[in-house]
């Protein structure tokens, strides 16, 4: 292989990061059902504390998030995002928690919701 050749080729290698993926995979509870899921990370995780979420309502709500862990039978864990491919937006945030999930508070005082995790618009994350 040519010098340049050899240059342009290793600068290739240097560039293309081996793809990461997030596992969520999810117990079913008294909140919600089983998932186990596979998403391909397009950045680095990062703690998800309020996001705008939309219910079966189709009402928008400002939303406090938090995982949910098995541990003492139910207890607050961080949830964490990052961005991921999503085929219908082009890009959404993909928010999870523990293994039982996550728990949305309504900050409009609403009752709390439980969802395995979540796929929303980057605009939607709030905190």
């Amino acid at each position: 292989m040519s010098e340049g050749r050899r240059e342009r080729h290793d600068l290739y290698c240097r560039t293309m990061a081996e793809p990461r993926f997030v596992d969520v995979i999810v117990e079913a509870n008294g909140g919600c059902e089983e998932c186990a899921l596979r998403f391909k990370m397009e950045d680095e995780p990062r703690a998800i504390r309020t996001v705008r979420w939309t219910g079966d309502d189709d009402r928008a709500r400002v939303c406090d998030v938090f995982g949910w862990s098995s541990a003492g039978g139910g207890t607050a864990v961080p949830a964490h995002g990052c961005t991921v491919e999503d085929s219908g937006a082009g890009a959404a945030v993909l928010v999870w928690g523990g293994d039982w999930g996550l728990r949305l508070r309504p900050r409009d005082g609403g009752p709390e919701v439980a969802e395995s995790h979540l796929r929303v618009d980057p605009g939607d994350i709030l905190e």
